[in-house]
């Protein structure tokens, strides 16, 4: 099993914000996340990447491929980031450098983990931005993001995440500030790259559409609990849990 979560609990002091959490994901899978705005989804993403916010504690289990992550040290964490599990965010402009040109970011994310030279980690840089569909990706790993559109951005934080292919990739949200063209592109994307890379995927959303589009698997988050678990077509069509028919009735599916 490449993750494997096990009462999993975020706390704000005495206040609990996800509530003994358990689900796993296996080697290639594809498991989305599900629920409405501070339902628990990101920080239950952030309590396994080891990236909680300040004030917050986690307890409970969280191995990747029998590791345990909770609890280890942040030197062991970051280097464990990008290299065995990597995440991509909603906002593409909170991951990359505005200083830094692209390919130099994809770059390093490659040098950070292996022992390529400077000018093999570049060559490599230019192939993931030439594999995640960017125009010319010679001439624009020279660019800064804030010369990048949107979708472009989201692209190269795909590349980086993809660049040193972990066992599990999480996205959160990673196409809901795109236009509906290019979201289709970016998780056409994110699905070849987890497949050529038999990456196992992790995919927070409220979309359900982009669910059943991405996801072999589904789980249902509400008030920080997962309320019902199931294949995705199981879920979608024949739904248990009366917090799961309001998701789908307020989308633009329909139970059957």
């Amino acid at each position: 099993m490449t993750l494997e979560v096990s009462e999993l609990s975020v706390h704000a002091g005495a206040q609990p914000l996800v509530r003994e959490v358990s689900f796993a994901v296996g080697a290639g899978e594809r498991v989305g996340l599900i629920g409405e705005s501070g339902s628990g989804k990101s920080l239950t993403a952030s309590a396994v990447m080891g990236l909680l916010p300040e004030g917050l504690r986690a307890s409970g289990s969280a191995k990747l491929t029998g590791t345990e992550l909770l609890g280890a040290p942040e030197r062991e964490l970051s280097r464990r980031r990008g290299r065995d599990l990597a995440m991509v965010f909603q906002e593409p402009m909170t991951a990359l450098n505005p200083l830094m040109r692209v390919g130099r970011q994809v770059a390093e994310a490659i040098r950070l983990h292996t022992r390529k030279s400077r000018r093999a980690a570049h060559e490599a840089a230019v192939a993931l931005l030439d594999a995640v569909k960017l125009p010319d990706p010679e001439q624009l790993a020279r660019a800064y993001p804030h010369q990048l559109s949107g979708g472009q951005r989201q692209r190269v934080v795909l590349a980086i995440a993809l660049a040193n292919d972990p066992a599990l990739l999480i996205c959160d949200e990673p196409t809901t500030a795109l236009d509906v063209t290019v979201q289709a592109q970016v998780l056409d994307l994110i699905l070849t790259g987890v497949a050529e890379r038999e990456t196992a995927l992790l995919f927070i959303t409220h979309d359900l559409a982009v669910v059943a589009r991405v996801c072999t698997r589904v789980l249902v988050m509400f008030d920080g609990r997962i309320v019902e678990e199931g294949s995705t077509s199981d879920v979608l069509t024949r739904p248990r849990h009366d917090y799961t028919k309001k998701l789908l009735a307020a989308s633009d599916l329909e139970a059957a």
